[in-house]
């Protein structure tokens, strides 16, 4: 139930993110101080260090933080923004082809060749990317806020699958602190930002910040945790490639956005990609089941 209800959560957050009147840089800022603070109570309340321990901590592994921070900040403005520029739908699917990159990445990094398989889902990945712009046109497709929209999403799914590997490369590290480190270190890349962020709130953009900031930052992270450590891997495998489909049927429910038959066979192929490319035969998956 834990895993399902995270699952849930995530699938909520593209269209609280269309819906909400605050722009990308903002929303950033909002999520990212309420994930940290939240964070940071969570560890003091379990007192597994004391505070000299702690920054004795990042003084000892700042260059890994750092670097954590500052990939899930470029990740998650690059994310809102495609959502902001195309729609909740067309960023999701360009995220989305991070399981697919994975691989790849793990390859450039050292964590052992691709497979066959895997290297099929890269390419199947990007021709359901394909599949889903609005038009096939190549004079004129980069005219198109979608297609556009959808490049950044392509961008933020890379950003966010080196996320992983940093962490299997460093799990002898508390995944508190990590976690800490990738709300709080990612500031950064939009606190520059501020001065031209839209900070004017109604009520419902309150309860929205709230409610992606403490429920699905921390409760929905907290969730996945206690699954993806009870749960068997091929378990949390399923529930990631069902993530795709129950996002998109949540931006339908919530916001009504319409789903096209083309997006419909394009998300077929990119979680058939992130199954093949995420397989239990992948090195690069092997190598993250191991730290889960």
């Amino acid at each position: 139930m834990s895993a399902l209800a995270a699952t849930l959560l995530f699938g909520s957050v593209p269209a609280c993110i269309r819906v909400v009147q605050l722009d990308s840089i903002a929303i950033g800022i909002v999520r990212l101080v309420l994930g940290a603070v939240g964070m940071a109570a969570i560890m003091a309340l379990e007192r597994r260090s004391t505070l000299h321990e702690f920054f004795a901590r990042l003084r000892r592994e700042w260059r890994v933080l750092v670097a954590l921070g500052l990939l899930f900040g470029v990740h998650w403005l690059t994310f809102f923004i495609s959502i902001r520029h195309a729609s909740a739908s067309i960023g999701t699917l360009g995220f989305s082809t991070y399981g697919a990159q994975l691989p790849l990445l793990g390859w450039a990094v050292g964590f052992g060749r691709p497979t066959k398989r895997a290297l099929v889902g890269v390419v199947l990945a990007f021709v359901g990317t394909w599949l889903c712009l609005p038009s096939h046109d190549w004079s004129g497709i980069w005219s198109s806020n979608v297609a556009t929209g959808l490049a950044i999403g392509v961008f933020s799914g890379t950003a966010y699958a080196f996320l992983p590997l940093l962490h299997q490369r460093h799990s002898h590290m508390d995944h508190e602190l990590r976690t800490w480190a990738q709300f709080a270190l990612a500031l950064p890349v939009f606190l520059p930002l501020a001065p031209w962020a839209t900070w004017s709130l109604s009520w419902v953009d309150v309860l929205l910040m709230i409610y992606l900031g403490l429920v699905v930052t921390l409760i929905g992270h907290l969730l996945w945790v206690k699954a993806t450590t009870e749960l068997p891997i091929e378990t949390t495998s399923v529930l990631s490639y069902l993530q795709l489909p129950v996002t998109l049927a949540m931006n339908w429910l919530l916001i009504s956005e319409e789903l096209t038959l083309p997006m419909f066979a394009g998300a077929g192929l990119i979680v058939v990609a992130n199954a093949l490319a995420l397989g239990r035969r992948s090195p690069a998956a092997e190598e993250l089941a191991e730290g889960q």
